[in-house]
């Protein structure tokens, strides 16, 4: 009887969380686009600032392609967690499937699972989130965070850029690893340790295709790279193509806990 009644307490505590979900990518899937200088339309970025505006995190720098969050009374900074927000969609749309959701969700599938989380306060609380811009053009949204960062002598032992991914969907991976970089052996050899643990199908990439993972393990002037992957969600279809691409259900929690793991490291 206990173990019955666990799997349905479980199984109600999966549909509330996917139901919480759902709700945000539904609010968060729509117009974000910039011209490499600002953002030309902030309607994701203003979405965004009302769901957080009185959650446990407060914006502690806004510039004109990025905004970082941090847990409010935290000092310290870990880990930053970089998902860029900006669309290269003229048309926005989520619809239900038989197993998830299809839509135009490069980048607002994991722009859901990180506000979700920061709701929630499911993620260590010494993360920085940073919602960046120009991430399909040049990444200058991750070179004004770490310039920023370099101005307040802030240095995360590791970037996670959170993203979609073709790799690992057609394997039923629950996340795709890709272009990791940086980090030492024994960091290293956590993060395969905690891959192992987690006891779930994933793909690893090392040299996958560019994203804000490229600039952060670059760095910029007067600011060294940083130790850095990219955490992605597997997608079906082509990424910046106006039909949109389909994700699954049952990899958004998975994807959320590996989230966490990385980022408690």
């Amino acid at each position: 009887m206990g173990a019955s009644y666990g799997c349905v307490a479980c199984a109600f505590l999966f549909a509330k969380t996917m139901e919480t979900f759902e709700n945000l990518l539904w609010q968060l899937t729509v117009g974000s686009c910039d011209d490499g200088k600002t953002f030309t339309d902030t309607t994701r970025m203003d979405t965004i600032a009302r769901l957080l505006e009185n959650s446990v995190y407060r914006p502690v720098y806004s510039g004109n392609l990025c905004r970082v969050y941090a847990r409010k009374e935290e000092t310290s900074c870990q880990t930053l967690i970089s998902s860029h927000i900006d669309a290269v969609y003229s048309r926005f749309f989520v619809e239900q499937t038989a197993d998830g959701w299809k839509g135009t969700f490069d980048n607002s599938a994991t722009n859901a699972v990180v506000v979700d989380m920061m709701l929630r306060d499911a993620l260590p609380p010494h993360c920085l989130v940073a919602f960046t811009g120009d991430e399909e053009i040049n990444s200058k949204g991750a070179e004004e965070v770490m310039q920023w960062m370099s101005g307040q002598s802030i240095r995360p032992a590791k970037v996670l850029v959170l993203d979609v991914t073709n790799e690992g969907y057609a394997d039923e991976a629950a996340y795709a690893i890709e272009n990791d970089s940086g980090f030492d052996i024994l960091s290293g050899y956590r993060i395969v340790s905690a891959l192992q643990e987690a006891q779930v199908m994933c793909t690893v990439v090392t040299d996958a295709e560019p994203d804000e993972s490229w600039t952060y393990s670059k760095g910029v002037e007067g600011y060294a790279p940083l130790p850095c992957l990219s955490l992605c969600i597997p997608a079906d279809g082509e990424l910046h193509g106006a039909a949109g691409v389909c994700i699954r259900k049952a990899a958004v929690p998975l994807y959320q806990q590996m989230l966490a793991t990385l980022a408690a490291l």
